[in-house]
């Protein structure tokens, strides 16, 4: 057994999720990050996509990327996991539920292929709708702005999502409110990363201390 972790992080948008891994990399500068909207984007654009970048995609999503497209690039990350996890601890971040202009799409993984990625611990990133409001409205970076209705949402689609994905797996799913500070919740996460029980460990002493 690798005494590296595999996470799949995920969470609306939104939630944290790039920026809190970019300092999470900058603590760690030997963490494998795949980050899957950037994937995406080249993925896309080598296929000849007329893609400018990953704020277009956000913005067009469904009209751009096809589950066809979607599935293939799972191929890929299936096999940068395999790999990396081997070297370092690997992150991939990630969404399935995606907002389109009739509602909502989701392009899951199905059980055997999660299965196969064998993530040790799912992490997952939400914020009240609020503030995902507040965010979007802040940067939008591609992001259509969306109701409060619509964030909860997304939010819960996400997190239903996350839990199914823990169940196949049978690996824990950790739920992270990411309105905090953001260098204590990375904090937190680098904790995790420790070794495979430390954290655990330091979690249970905190709790009955």
């Amino acid at each position: 057994m690798t005494a590296f972790k595999a996470i799949y992080v995920t969470g609306a948008p939104a939630s944290g999720k790039s920026s809190t891994m970019a300092m999470l990399k900058e603590r760690i500068p030997e963490l494998n990050v795949w980050e899957y909207g950037a994937r995406l984007t080249s993925f896309l654009q080598e296929r000849g996509a007329a893609l400018t970048n990953q704020d277009e995609l956000r913005s067009l999503s469904a009209g751009m990327a096809t589950p066809a497209d979607i599935n293939a690039l799972d191929d890929q990350l299936l096999a940068w996991m395999r790999h990396n996890r081997q070297t370092g601890h690997s992150v991939v971040d990630s969404h399935s539920v995606t907002k389109e202009e009739y509602g909502f799409r989701v392009t899951a993984f199905s059980a055997e292929r999660f299965r196969q990625l064998a993530p040790d611990e799912i992490w997952l990133f939400y914020v009240e709708p609020e503030i995902t409001s507040e965010r979007i409205a802040r940067n939008a970076a591609g992001r259509p702005m969306i109701s409060l209705e619509e964030a909860r949402i997304h939010n819960a689609s996400q997190a239903s999502v996350a839990c199914t994905y823990g169940i196949v797996s049978g690996c824990p799913v950790y739920m992270f409110d990411t309105n905090v500070d953001q260098e204590k919740l990375v904090d937190r996460l680098a904790r995790r990363l420790k070794n495979r029980n430390h954290a655990e460990q330091e979690e249970f002493r905190n709790a009955a201390g």
